[in-house]
């Protein structure tokens, strides 16, 4: 009869958990609701739901935005920049994205106002508008996705569909789509400013003049002709500006023609030349390069060299190209033009 007794008040405590938690649930479910219906504009999920298993299929992704157009598209030397003659994309930069867009959710509902839409930055950049139009389509054609993001610094992500007004506060972690050099990796040279021994600069006003030191630790000093300069650390900006660029985009070389406005030569100590020359085209400035070798020995060296530079043009900002050759008299004012 005890025992009729425990397993009787076993049970009734059993059950009286399960409500208990039932209850829990409810009231849960209660101050969601409740939440919700204080707060209409909360929103959740994702914004492409299922796209992780979808966007292995992905061909091509195509950006487009008032700052800068540009073709990702799967070839069979991997992903490139298809409007850029198929330079090498970024494989970080194309996870970045593909994670980015998988994991971006919903957080709040904001305007379904058209004419708000430039204020959120999500305006069709086709029509003029600030937003980036992000599409993905499959091998097919078919898309995958096709977004307009407002991308704000300091405030957040906004996303809409082209097709539709109403407009989504969204969060998570996105490449920069504005900036077509983001995604490649446009360091043409990689060369360590201690290999510099001389630099010979043809600038496009003015007379050559060349940059030359005796040992990688020993100050740059203007060679040629025989000035002394006001600021050593003017003289060493400009002698290593080569191993320091950061182009704003690229073309294949024969892409780029026309005469150069200013050429300069640099020498390694190990005995490697870079010949290279700034060429005027489309109102930006271009920068091409080819490396050759002082004896046979040097010849694999610059060949190595030759496989990143020689193909390619890279263009360049116009203050970096300005600082790349400068005129004599930057470095040394009062030594006149010639």
């Amino acid at each position: 009869m005890t025992t009729d007794l425990a397993e009787r008040r076993k049970s009734q405590a059993l059950t009286l958990a399960l409500i208990a938690g039932a209850l829990a649930i409810v009231a849960a479910v209660t101050i969601a609701i409740e939440a919700r219906s204080s707060r209409p504009d909360l929103a959740a999920g994702l914004v492409v739901p299922g796209l992780s298993e979808t966007i292995g299929g992905a061909q091509r992704v195509i950006i487009t935005s008032a700052d800068a157009s540009y073709r990702i598209e799967r070839t069979q030397a991997g992903w490139a920049m298809r409007d850029r003659d198929d330079f090498p994309v970024l494989a970080s930069r194309l996870n970045q994205l593909t994670t980015g867009l998988s994991e971006l959710r919903y957080t709040r509902r904001m305007t379904s106002d058209p004419a708000k839409h430039e204020r959120l930055g999500v305006g069709d950049p086709r029509e003029g508008g600030r937003g980036v139009l992000v599409q993905i389509e499959d091998g097919r054609g078919a898309l995958v996705v096709s977004l307009i993001l407002g991308v704000e610094p300091g405030g957040g992500i906004y996303v809409r569909r082209p097709d539709q007004d109403q407009t989504w506060a969204a969060q998570g972690n996105l490449p920069p789509l504005r900036d077509v050099a983001a995604w490649m990796d446009l360091s043409p040279l990689d060369l360590t400013p201690e290999r510099l021994q001389r630099v010979e600069i043809m600038p496009g006003v003015g007379r050559a003049y060349i940059l030359a030191r005796d040992g990688a630790d020993q100050p740059w000093r203007i060679a040629s002709p025989a000035l002394a300069a006001l600021s050593e650390s003017s003289v060493a900006s400009v002698a290593e500006r080569i191993t320091q660029l950061a182009p704003a985009d690229v073309r294949t070389a024969p892409a780029i023609q026309g005469a150069a406005r200013a050429r300069l030569r640099a020498q390694t100590f190990d005995g490697i030349f870079i010949d290279a020359e700034l060429i005027e085209s489309d109102g930006r400035t271009w920068l091409k390069m080819v490396a050759r070798g002082a004896t046979p020995e040097q010849e694999s060296a610059a060949l190595a060299l030759n496989e990143r530079i020689s193909a390619w043009a890279y263009a360049l900002g116009s203050l970096e190209a300005e600082s790349l050759a400068p005129p004599l008299s930057a470095l040394v004012p009062g030594s006149g033009p010639n």
